[in-house]
């Protein structure tokens, strides 16, 4: 222990000592990533550090594309928190290629917003690079095609949808795409850019010409890797051209499409030298084409590093700068850096769940760091959540409400429920400087997230409640468990708030048999609380019976799942890359799937369900229900109109993910 009280009669040999080792400790802390803290350069730009925010989908700007006062103070926040290099969303480089809600960079009339965003990054202590990008294929992840526009494909294939208009690019599209990037390159140097990144991976515009699977074409333009990078390789030297030779341009490529078909490793290396010579600064390592694949953005499911392997490949065939990005750890940065692996490192979301992230690990900080745990609930689509959500920071795109204020008049708050919602919403308003108290009826603090955290993917998961359980005893939040709060209970203590999140219990079906002992929960599967016989049966296809279904077939174990609706659905849309990487795994596993089938009985050895107009048997020792989730609610039900105030959080409200649990609390506490 490091910590000591201090107070009247300190002693001062004692005192010094004290503050020497607190000392000593930080240094040690700092030095230990001495690597991610030096200065480097990426062409004529030098940077501070080694850390850099890579472009991610940030849907803050204005219904024309133009910056906003809220994309100013996300990216500020971003800066201040000591990244050195800002790659904003891209930017729209043609009419022809926006998404709504993105950058555009089309006309000389955004220029001066993009002057305020980056004069805003360079006040706060970052150097600022716009990424460049036609979505081309891209628009078929959105699922939306302005009226009059045409998706632009190096190449017609046959699997492309019927329902949506395609154009093959001419040579005269070519040249006029080449012109437009260089002249969104000036505009973005006129705008105090340092520099300017081409998108050129994932699936856009300049990807699929990179990539056999989607180019197919026989001219100069397709066959050979050679050809397949000339589009490229020609957008950075009419950029070049026209920002001039000293402008740094990085190019973000990927190291492979996750497709059989797809770009080879040994091109993705030739195509590296290509774009080297044909002038670029730097390469930015991705993967994965996003409307198909689940490398790109990898969730909780991909072991560390994914990507570093083809990272370091590339840079051992080029002497520029390698980006390495794709889940990398604070300690695993610091080897990468220190053993020339890399040269830089792009953290997107762990950017998202703290801000201050450089910073903390330049000041000896990092236990006070708020990890990224990789459950990408920042991808899902919720108009309620709008513009998205961070299961770890409850204002991220929000930073102009943060810190929240004091409270003009601290209260005293009970809080009756320890899970992810109960220790958000005590946190927050204990920030706020009110008496807060938070009761909790199990032995330990965390409630459902305890079980999501039983799961072997999901071990990063766990290091959010043990922050929240930290910064509780911080900010002098009194924490008692094991106490089952009832209505008398409550009444006695005469709080002057009550927050219930009493939060959700897994729900049943409402079938003959459906309380056997071979029935057991989901839930209890993960948690280890529940035994599971040799033939199992899933039921429910959303994300839990999804996990229980792969747990189960990894261990060996005969399993099957039966869902009522398609995998997936019946309910708010999953987070597609994760869906997909679940999904891809229960194919890898062999694990039948019966779909849009419908559960009519359960016995002692067998499922009866729904095949079609037919009934089925499917064989059965333990039956697993993942039907989803049910509010808990009884306490509150019982306090209304008995407390000064009162309010629902969380699960008890409406199951919902962890990112709309903690925005919900952000607006809450504002609220109290």
């Amino acid at each position: 222990m490091l910590g000591k009280t201090r107070g009247r009669g300190t002693n001062d040999i004692t005192d010094r000592s004290w503050h020497v080792a607190w000392f000593n400790y930080r240094v040690w802390h700092m030095n230990k990533f001495t690597s991610l803290h030096s200065a480097g350069n990426i062409g004529t730009l030098e940077l501070k550090n080694r850390l850099i925010m890579p472009a991610m989908g940030i849907p803050l700007a204005g219904a024309e594309g133009e910056v906003t006062d809220k994309m100013i103070a996300f990216y500020k926040a971003r800066a201040a928190g000591g990244v050195g290099l800002i790659t904003t969303s891209f930017a729209s480089i043609s009419p022809d290629a926006n998404f709504p809600f993105t950058l555009c960079i089309h006309d000389d009339r955004y220029i001066p917003g993009l002057r305020k965003l980056a004069d805003a990054i360079h006040e706060a202590g970052s150097k600022v690079c716009v990424q460049l990008m036609h979505p081309g294929l891209l628009l078929l992840m959105l699922g939306w095609v302005a009226e009059g526009v045409s998706v632009r494909v190096p190449s017609i294939t046959p699997w492309l949808k019927k329902d949506v208009p395609y154009h093959e690019l001419s040579h005269a599209d070519i040249d006029r795409y080449v012109d437009l990037f260089a002249e969104a390159a000036l505009r973005a140097r006129e705008s105090g850019a340092d520099g300017v990144e081409l998108h050129a991976s994932n699936g856009c515009l300049v990807s699929t010409f990179l990539s056999p699977i989607t180019n197919r074409r026989t001219d100069e333009y397709g066959g050979s890797a050679e050809n397949r990078a000339r589009f490229a390789r020609r957008i950075v030297q009419g950029i070049k051209e026209r920002a001039g030779q000293g402008f740094p341009v990085i190019v973000r490529i990927n190291m492979h499409d996750d497709m059989e078909g797809g770009v080879a490793p040994d091109e993705v290396v030739r195509q590296a030298e290509l774009i080297e010579s044909a002038g670029a600064d730097a390469i930015n390592i991705s993967s994965g084409l996003e409307y198909w694949t689940t490398s790109t953005i990898p969730c909780y499911l991909f072991p560390e590093g994914s990507m570093l392997p083809m990272a370091d490949r590339v840079k051992k065939a080029v002497r520029i700068p390698v980006i390495a990005a794709g889940k990398i750890s604070v300690d695993l940065a610091e080897q990468l850096l220190s053993e020339r692996k890399a040269d830089f490192i792009a953290w997107g979301r762990p950017l998202l769940a703290d801000p201050e992230l450089p910073n903390k690990i330049s000041q000896g900080r990092k236990d006070e760091v708020w990890q990224c745990i990789y459950c990408n609930n920042c991808l899902n689509i919720d108009l309620d959540l709008y513009p998205g959500a961070c299961s770890v920071n409850p204002f991220v795109y929000r930073e102009d409400s943060y810190p929240p204020p004091r409270a003009e008049t601290p209260r005293r708050v009970m809080v009756v429920g320890g899970g992810l919602a109960g220790m958000r919403i005590a946190l927050l308003l204990a920030q706020r400087g009110h008496q807060v108290s938070l009761y909790e009826r199990s032995p330990r603090l965390g409630g459902q997230w305890n079980t999501a955290c039983a799961t072997p993917a999901k071990k990063d998961y766990v290091s959010l409640a043990e922050h929240l359980e930290r910064s509780l005893h911080e900010h002098g939040v009194s924490v008692t468990t094991g106490v089952e709060v009832t209505k008398e209970k409550v009444l006695d203590l005469k709080p002057d708030v009550v927050v219930v999140a009493t939060g959700a219990v897994p729900v049943g079906l409402n079938v003959p048999g459906a309380t056997g002992e071979n029935v057991v929960q989901g839930h209890d599967v993960i948690a280890g609380r529940a035994v599971v016989k040799d033939k199992a049966v899933v039921v429910g296809g959303r994300f839990i019976g999804m996990e229980v279904a792969i747990s189960l077939a990894e261990q060996g174990r005969q399993v099957s799942l039966v869902t009522q609706a398609g995998l997936g659905q019946n309910g708010i849309k999953l987070e597609p890359m994760t869906y997909r990487s679940l999904a891809r795994r229960l194919i890898e596993l062999r694990v039948p799937l019966y779909l849009n089938s419908r559960v009519v009985e359960i016995n002692s050895n067998a499922v009866m369900m729904t095949l079609g107009d037919d009934i089925f048997s499917l064989p059965a020792d333990t039956v697993i229900l993942a039907v989803g989730m049910r509010p808990e609610n009884k306490l509150a039900r019982e306090l209304e109109g008995l407390v000064p105030k009162l309010y629902t959080l969380g699960d008890c409200v409406k199951p919902k993910d962890a990112a709309a649990v903690a925005v919900h609390a952000g607006q809450l506490a504002g609220a109290i």
